[in-house]
């Protein structure tokens, strides 16, 4: 990359969106080259960008890398279009097209989503699996996901090895524990990786196994076994017979030294409180710095401007083109308590933006309207993991202690979106009785049910005899939860 570039990329200088949109559609263009303008058009994030990077990615008649590189860079900006819009791409046909679609696909989107994952044999199967890898919480999402790491196309495996990271599957433990020895190198690196984050004692003995080896495998397995061992050495005092199978592995029990004296710091600095005149001449200007313009976005002391300022600064910000200014001012507009600007962004183009409004709603003074607006996304089904509890712990907030006890209950009980079960677990606080007996029945997705309940029974006090059926599971914060109930008082 040359130092020109690479100073465009880290300011993100968008003065030169659209030389590099030119340089992009070159067709004489080198491979490297255009990655290299690819990555900087993804670090700008320009808004404007959209229109021109649409049209070269959708014409056919341009080079397959060409438009490749045009819908890369809309999909990791996040600004490929959503709705009516997106199904017309949808509609063209055109299976480049088609497979960004499924890369970045929402829940809005499943109707088209899931007959290509359900379809091994799809051409488009691979990118309806890397589709899959957020907000698809479902048990019938996730099957898809582990039946991927079985596929013959070593390419499929891996995408289903990179995409169960996130969720993390109960389930996919034993396939993950498969793909680890996989005859492709990239299969076997990418879950590997993936299995880090699962905290068994079996996996921990894989991963020690395979980086006794001198290949590459053996790199990644102790990479992802170092960091499994920070949390099993952490708590082996605690359960010293849980990880005694394991104990030839770990390191000697921490201590728990003093730590060293620290003297008081004295904080950050603030950034000076912007005039409206300042923020109104920055951010109307799309071209400039924009890492800066951002990043100072995300730091100013928002409580200490002027009442007499904000109006015009909500206005610009809150409608401004660019998703990501739209979305870091929602932070603002909740600490001034700017409601009604707060709902017209929770119904946002973006989704970004809408996550963004809904999560901030949670701090504004108590209302039956985002109450309202709240549960009624959660009860559509169309939101999931972050953006699903997310949206539940609105609604908490503006609904009357109590009120909402049943209908969590009954989420706690029968929905199939495990942040949604748990939200609504915490919800609860001590009135968990009902739920209780959920502790005798296997994960869903992953144990985050069971330990929201045995963290429930900790607290509240409230017998847990159910979690009886949980003392043989193999999931080191498991153990640890059990340990720390029978210590309770």
């Amino acid at each position: 990359m040359s130092g020109e570039l690479e100073r465009i990329t880290e300011q993100a200088d968008r003065s030169a969106t659209f030389e590099l949109i030119r340089s992009l559609a070159d067709a004489d263009l080198g491979g490297l080259a255009r990655d290299e303008i690819t990555y900087a058009l993804q670090r700008l994030g320009d808004p404007r960008a959209v229109e021109p990077l649409t049209a070269i990615g959708l014409d056919g008649s341009r080079p397959v890398e060409v438009r490749q590189a045009a819908l890369r860079v809309l999909e990791s900006t996040a600004m490929c279009p959503e709705g009516a819009e997106l199904r017309a791409w949808w509609n063209s046909g055109d299976d480049l097209v088609r497979a960004c679609i499924l890369r970045q696909a929402e829940r809005s989107e499943s109707d088209l989503l899931e007959p290509v994952a359900r379809d091994p044999h799809h051409l488009l199967h691979r990118h309806a699996v890397i589709g899959l890898e957020f907000g698809f919480e479902e048990p019938r999402w996730q099957q898809y996901k582990i039946l991927g790491l079985d596929h013959p196309d070593p390419a499929v495996r891996r995408a289903a090895a990179d995409v169960l990271c996130w969720d993390e599957p109960v389930a996919a433990e034993p396939g993950l524990h498969r793909a680890a020895a996989d005859s492709d190198t990239d299969v076997a690196c990418a879950a590997i990786e993936t299995l880090r984050y699962y905290h068994s004692r079996a996996t921990l003995r894989l991963l020690h196994d395979i980086a006794q080896g001198d290949d590459a495998r053996a790199v990644a397995a102790q990479a992802s076994k170092d960091d499994m061992l920070v949390d099993f050495e952490r708590e082996q005092l605690s359960l010293r017979s849980w990880i005694a199978p394991i104990a030839d592995i770990l390191g000697p029990p921490e201590t728990d030294p003093a730590s060293p004296p620290t003297r008081p710091g004295r904080g950050r600095p603030r950034p000076p409180v912007p005039t409206a005149a300042e923020i109104i001449a920055t951010y109307s200007d799309l071209d400039g710095l924009w890492t800066a313009k951002l990043t100072a976005l995300r730091a100013y002391d928002w409580p200490r401007v002027p009442a007499a300022d904000r109006p015009s600064i909500a206005a610009l910000l809150s409608s401004h083109p660019d998703p990501e200014v739209r979305e870091l001012s929602c932070r603002m507009l909740a600490n001034w308590h700017e409601v009604d600007t707060l709902l017209a962004l929770a119904h946002d183009p973006n989704s970004g933006v809408r996550k963004s409004a809904v999560y901030n709603l949670r701090f504004v003074p108590p209302s039956r309207e985002i109450a309202t607006l709240t549960w009624n996304l959660v009860a559509s089904g169309e939101v999931a993991a972050t953006r699903g509890y997310e949206a539940l712990a609105t609604c908490a907030a503006h609904t009357p202690p109590g009120e909402l006890d049943d209908r969590l209950i009954d989420l706690a009980r029968t929905d199939l979106r495990e942040s949604i079960r748990a939200e609504a677990i915490s919800q609860l606080g001590s009135h968990i009785d009902p739920l209780l007996p959920l502790l005798a029945e296997p994960p869903s997705m992953t144990w985050a049910i069971h330990l929201r309940l045995l963290d429930a029974c900790r607290d509240s006090g409230l017998p847990a005899s159910a979690a009886s059926t949980l003392r043989d599971v193999d999931n080191l914060h498991i153990a640890l939860a059990l340990a720390q109930l029978d210590d309770r008082p």
